[in-house]
């Protein structure tokens, strides 16, 4: 017991250090995943909806349903694909509209022209006759819909004379099934593929495609089993509709996990991370206000009184934090000039991992304000790349 105590107490020792060490919040600027710096005026079509053999996925009724006395008929509709193709164009348009990076001719206006190609048009000219340098098509490669009704027995605790003998009582507790609850469950699955295309140079910049899964049980029913009624058994029907829940929340759920993402790999975007200081070891009195500083978010303050300390007294843990509250004032270069000193001088593994980590987001910001300015280097050569993201 004594051991075990003491294990408790260490434990609780290392628990209770680790959420006091300070952190500090830093915002890197990062490219890209391709530069599309010289095709910012883009054309965004509708995406094409997935078209499913033989005009719909499975049978009206759900399987399952036979074993209860409930009837249902599915959550899918006729009109689905071509309602989460809808929410697929808008989701795409809204993505490449809060990178801010773009001019965007609307799906509805692309549509337009690329719908001339049917009358013999050249809609890519007209396009660039427009000024616009890129188009970027999308379409539900995959779609599909699963449900079934599942059932769950409830077992309770129950007490009875289990000897038959009118004159002997045999109390036994043992688990019975009382009853059974019954869920509909639905899984919906959807793969978007989506395409940049250069419409001045004709070639592929960016192909992407994205696979996500949703489901969700909905309650509606449960049988109690009553030894009285017919059967031995009632139903009590817990979901009012004759129609099960729509696949529709559960696809735009689905497509919303992928916005973020397809923002990031169109365009710069910021980074966000938690990093945290070297503690004060060797202990510093002089330190713990500049600790104190960090805690409070006064950054330019700590970091001039962490700056001072290192140059004073040499103190590594002084200058790591410093080089890091620099990080965090979005100075990159300074920061790496004097996270490189700090390991120059003290050679400690810990600053040597923060050096290669911030050249890397040096080098990545430097990156991302190319493609900004658009001053990034063409070399001319079409690029592909396909990308299978499965979300679960």
């Amino acid at each position: 017991m004594k051991i075990l105590s003491k294990v408790l107490i260490v434990a609780l020792t290392v628990v209770f250090l680790t959420s006091c060490a300070t952190s500090i919040t830093v915002r890197h600027l990062v490219p890209g995943e391709v530069d599309l710096s010289v095709s910012r005026n883009i054309a965004i079509a509708s995406t094409v909806p997935f078209k499913f053999p033989y005009g719909r996925p499975l049978s009206p009724w759900i399987s399952g349903l036979s074993e209860t006395d409930f009837t249902l008929s599915s959550g899918y509709d006729a009109n689905l694909p071509s309602s989460i193709a809808n929410t697929s164009t808008r989701m795409l348009l809204d993505a490449a509209q809060s990178t801010s990076y773009f001019t965007i001719l609307t799906p509805d206006v692309t549509d337009a022209y690329l719908s001339l190609s049917k009358v013999g048009e050249n809609s890519s000219a007209m396009l660039k006759s427009k000024g616009v340098q890129a188009l970027l098509s999308s379409n539900i490669s995959y779609m599909d819909v699963e449900e079934e009704v599942v059932g769950r027995d409830v077992k309770t605790y129950v007490t009875e004379d289990i000897d038959p003998s009118p004159t002997v009582t045999t109390m036994k507790s043992y688990e019975k099934v009382t009853s059974r609850e019954y869920f509909l469950v639905q899984k919906a699955t959807l793969t978007l593929t989506y395409t940049v295309y250069d419409l001045v140079n004709n070639r592929i910049l960016l192909t992407r495609s994205f696979t996500g899964k949703e489901d969700q049980e909905t309650k509606i029913g449960i049988r109690t089993y009553d030894a009285g009624a017919p059967g031995g058994y009632r139903d009590e029907r817990r979901y009012s509709s004759g129609f099960a829940p729509s696949f529709k929340p559960l696809f735009e759920k689905v497509l919303r996990s992928f916005s973020s993402t397809i923002s990031k790999q169109l365009a710069p975007s910021w980074q966000t991370k938690r990093l945290t200081l070297m503690s004060n070891k060797p202990k510093l009195e002089a330190a713990k206000s500049a600790y104190t500083l960090t805690e409070r978010g006064s950054y330019e303050q700590a970091y001039r009184q962490f700056l001072s300390l290192y140059e004073l007294s040499g103190h590594i843990a002084s200058g790591y934090n410093a080089a890091l509250l620099l990080e965090a004032l979005n100075r990159l270069p300074e920061a790496v000039d004097l996270m490189n000193d700090v390991f120059n001088r003290s050679g400690s593994q810990q600053a040597y991992t923060a050096l290669l980590r911030m050249q890397e987001a040096k080098s990545q910001s430097e990156k991302a304000q190319r493609q900004i300015s658009g001053e990034s280097a063409q070399d001319g050569q079409g690029v592909m790349m396909m990308q299978y993201v499965v979300m679960e």
